[in-house]
């Protein structure tokens, strides 16, 4: 049989056991010492006696801190850190708990589960070093599971926070742009993510953010704001000439997009780096799926109603042999990006995307085209093949020359400088770090 009996005793606490701050004690701290509640565990043996345990909340941090260090994030959370919130819920201990315990549930890939431990720290510490780093960390999670309204609403409460420090003002200013990426708020991802660039190129002068990891995300939420207004461009019905205007405006829009792509991989952040690559070779991919299913124009002249089926089939034959070059675009800049995450060795999950859709488009590629007829030479430029017979080429939809060259020295020279990423890893507790 075995009861609990809880008291409470005066103890003095070693520096090294901490406080609810995560940092460690310093002896310029208030000489006012804290007393931690106690619990006395009394188990009866065999032949009567009791035999007596006893413990803290301190003594529950130190071997549930062991354990997270060990590698054991989920018996740490689970056999020490919950226990701290369930038994000693006024334990100056409490805060720095939770938020380990949600750090440690966040990086095992828990994100969901690590949400309530962010928010119990928020509840009872915001204002600590603890509370301001459980807020950018709940920020991300919500970020990365896609909470679009709650990950903005954190955001900009964070952003209110005097207490942050350069780079986690980067950092909230970043993620207030993906989130209003997220919502399709794409004029105010823009402005959000252009004010978070300008804020990293004034405090980067002063030497304040050396690494440019959410610089990076931010000009990728720009590149990504442009090219989603660019794909919501469509063809319309019309003539090739009214087809023609749209894709203009749309090709504008890529090329923009492109640019910031281009300036997303010279922030050296090989995720986002790779990042960058795919969209631009997704980017390429969409405009040539959006223009084989774009509208047939009507002929230029009249035809009876039984030829329409083999004018259709020959107005497709001739444009994708206009557009061929942007699959060959796609292909260049999957592998390119393959090739920079192959050299830096970082994982991410767009090398899969880039290699998934590299075998499609290549299999694509080799299905459309005839080795026989196709001339090579014109169709790397992303020159329009002449075609035999009568055709009327003016009324066959133009790709326009700004699309037609391929990606070139400079998208190699800026895949090229991409390296392993340098982003810090969460912050651990001090006092975490201090056993």
């Amino acid at each position: 049989m075995r009861r609990l009996i809880a008291t409470a005793f005066a103890l003095s606490l070693l520096a090294a056991c901490g406080g609810a701050s995560p940092r460690v004690a310093d002896p310029s701290d208030d000489e006012v010492v804290r007393m931690e509640e106690m619990r006395i565990t009394a188990a009866r043996t065999e032949d009567g006696e009791y035999v007596f345990d006893s413990y803290d909340a301190g003594q529950l941090f130190e071997e549930g801190t062991r354990l997270l260090n060990a590698g054991r994030c989920r018996d740490a959370v689970e056999r020490y850190y919950d226990r701290i919130r369930d038994e000693f819920p006024s334990s100056r201990y409490l805060p720095v708990a939770m938020y380990n315990g949600g750090l440690c549930l966040q990086q095992g890939g828990e994100l969901e589960a690590a949400i309530p431990y962010y928010r119990e720290v928020l509840e009872r510490d915001a204002a600590s070093r603890d509370g301001r780093h459980a807020a950018l960390q709940l920020t991300q999670v919500l970020v990365r599971l896609e909470r679009w309204e709650e990950a903005l609403e954190r955001s900009e409460r964070l952003l209110l926070r005097e207490d942050l420090e350069a780079p986690e003002r980067l950092e909230g200013l970043a993620r207030r742009a993906q989130a209003l990426l997220g919502l399709e708020r794409l004029d105010d991802a823009r402005r959000q993510a252009r004010d978070a660039m300008s804020y990293y190129r004034m405090q980067q002068r002063t030497g304040q953010i050396a690494d440019p990891y959410f610089a990076a995300a931010a000009n990728f939420v720009l590149a990504e704001s442009m090219r989603l207004s660019s794909e919501e461009i469509e063809l319309p019905r019309g003539t090739a000439q009214t087809q023609h205007e749209a894709l203009d405006r749309r090709a504008r829009l890529m090329l923009d997009a492109q640019r910031e792509y281009f300036n997303t991989i010279r922030h050296t952040d090989a995720h986002w780096a790779a990042a960058a690559g795919y969209r631009i070779g997704a980017m390429y991919d969409q405009l040539w799926h959006a223009l084989m299913r774009a509208p047939i124009p009507p002929p230029q002249r009249e035809l009876a109603e039984a030829d329409m089926p083999v004018y259709e089939e020959e107005y497709r034959h001739e444009l994708a042999d206009h557009v061929r070059p942007l699959m060959r675009h796609a292909i260049r800049y999957w592998e390119l990006t393959l090739m920079m995450v192959e050299r830096t060795g970082v994982e991410t999950e767009w090398a899969e995307r880039a290699q998934e859709d590299l075998e499609r488009m290549r299999t694509l590629l080799l299905e459309d085209t005839d080795p026989e007829t196709e001339d090579e030479g014109a169709a790397e430029s992303g020159e329009p093949q002449a075609s035999e017979g009568e055709g009327e080429p003016q009324a066959v939809l133009q790709l326009p020359t700004s699309l037609r060259a391929g990606p070139g020295a400079r998208t190699r020279a800026a895949l090229a400088v991409a390296r392993a990423p340098t982003r810090p890893a969460p912050r651990l507790s001090a006092l975490a770090l201090a056993r």
